[in-house]
């Protein structure tokens, strides 16, 4: 299978690319680095094409910064590239993350499973989220399909299949790219989890937040307990959308 490992970094992040190169380095892995927008430098005019305040309002409970939309536009950059390059699947890392040996164990693992998935999160976020359902990979090595999906976007796979669906669906942008991914249902995504997890988060801090830290941005609590009504029962609603598990199959 055709694929590729993305690496998602600022040109400022001179530091932060190092560090990456040299874990993928170490662990045998060929990468790209795919420039990073910086959304503090996008002009209005720039902005108003990818951004609208009215669905970001209607779906989020508070306007995005400039980070935020940066962030997204280039995981946007990375689907695209899965898209032209016609890669079967990617693996797009962020640029603080840690890798563990196991990564290796699933790219290897991805060419045995049937083309039914679209998004692997590869990275835990800050709450547990139940298992559904399980499929083992061996080695200690698993894939589950979770209701609830981690927030963050350290690390992932994105099939070509994901790409295609996520690029149908990114504009206007109104959330941040890790609660967006949360509304796999709105996309229609086939989603897994794995376990353990293979990307860790860095302890060095987060680029959005040192552009504009979303914790310290005012939020309408109205809006956002509606929000998150809406969101728990879409969730019961689209239960039966998730998608089975991939099978393991020969190639």
């Amino acid at each position: 299978m055709k694929y590729s490992v993305l690496v998602i970094n600022l040109d400022s992040s001179v530091d932060r690319m190092t560090s990456m190169a040299k874990q993928l380095e170490d662990l045998g892995l060929p990468y790209e680095r795919v420039s990073a927008v910086r959304g503090s430098l996008l002009s209005a005019d720039e902005k108003s094409q990818v951004f609208n305040l009215e669905a970001n309002q209607r779906k989020y409970d508070k306007i995005l910064n400039d980070g935020e939309i940066g962030c997204y536009l280039s995981h946007v950059r990375c689907w695209e590239r899965i898209v032209a390059d016609e890669l079967d699947f990617a693996l797009i890392l962020e640029d603080d993350a840690i890798l563990t040996p196991e990564i290796k164990g699933f790219i290897e693992a991805l060419p045995r499973l049937s083309d039914d998935w679209d998004y692997i999160k590869l990275s835990h976020g800050s709450k547990t989220k139940d298992t559904l359902e399980t499929l083992d990979l061996g080695d200690g090595l698993s894939l589950s399909r979770c209701l609830k999906l981690p927030s963050t976007t350290t690390g992932q796979f994105v099939s070509a299949s994901g790409a295609k669906k996520l690029l149908a669906s990114a504009y206007p942008i109104a959330r941040p790219i890790d609660m967006d991914i949360q509304y796999w249902f709105e996309k229609d995504l086939h989603c897994l989890v794995s376990r353990p997890f293979p990307v860790l988060n860095g302890d060095f801090g987060s680029e959005i937040n040192k552009t504009a830290d979303r914790r310290q941005v005012e939020r309408n609590r109205c809006k956002r307990l509606w929000q998150k009504l809406c969101y728990e029962l879409s969730l019961l609603k689209n239960r039966g959308n998730m998608g089975a598990l991939p099978k393991i199959i020969e190639r």
